[in-house]
């Protein structure tokens, strides 16, 4: 291995501000993107809930109508 070169410590903690500074700004992107994916997740979840409550209701409406239309058979 080769040895490295010494460097100037200010250049150093420039270059590790720098990095720093673009680590910060990628994790920023990744906490509004994971904010916009749990924003659809629970859309996703609401508009669930809301199907199985129609389809019960659904059900519910044609089990009346076929009791109503059997009980008028009669």
């Amino acid at each position: 291995m080769a040895p490295t070169p010494e460097r100037d410590p200010a250049v150093e903690i420039a270059l590790i501000r720098a990095d720093l500074e673009s680590m910060q700004e990628e994790l920023k992107a990744v906490r509004k993107e994971l904010k916009d994916l749990l924003d659809a997740w629970n859309t996703a979840t609401g508009m669930v809930r809301f199907v199985k409550w129609l389809s019960t209701f659904a059900t519910a409406l044609a089990v009346l109508y076929a009791t109503v239309k059997g009980l008028s058979a009669r």
